[in-house]
């Protein structure tokens, strides 16, 4: 089964600490878990660096096939957060196409869902 990684960062609002934006992105790690591996996004090593990897906050990357089905999940699971989370928008990115979704209609949704779906064969070749 071929396969493709897929970055998916959303938007912090005015007001998120720390501690509510690792909630949110173990949250939608959680749920991307569904439609493939799902990994947190290690940040650089800075010159602070004590050894200990740290995790960025509000992104992680998930390696899902380019099964239409699995694309359609990726869509429909993303469109949930985000309606839990009124307000923030989502970035997609494959390779170097990059989509953001923000609370899509049905009909968007669709579209989108081509859209990822196009992406991810363009970024598989």
């Amino acid at each position: 089964m071929s396969q493709v990684r897929v970055e998916v960062t959303f938007t912090p609002l005015t007001g998120d600490d720390d501690f509510v934006l690792d909630q949110l992105t173990e949250e939608l790690a959680d749920d991307l878990r569904q439609v493939g591996d799902v990994r947190r996004v290690p940040l650089a090593p800075g010159p602070a660096s004590k050894g200990v990897a740290e995790l960025a906050l509000a992104a992680v990357t998930v390696l899902t096939s380019v099964d239409p089905s699995y694309v359609q999940s990726l869509v429909d699971v993303t469109v949930a957060f985000l309606q839990r989370h009124t307000g923030r928008r989502v970035q997609l990115r494959v390779g170097d196409v990059e989509l953001t979704i923000d609370q899509p209609t049905r009909g968007e949704t669709a579209e989108l869902i081509e859209t990822v779906r196009a992406a991810i064969e363009a970024g598989h070749r």
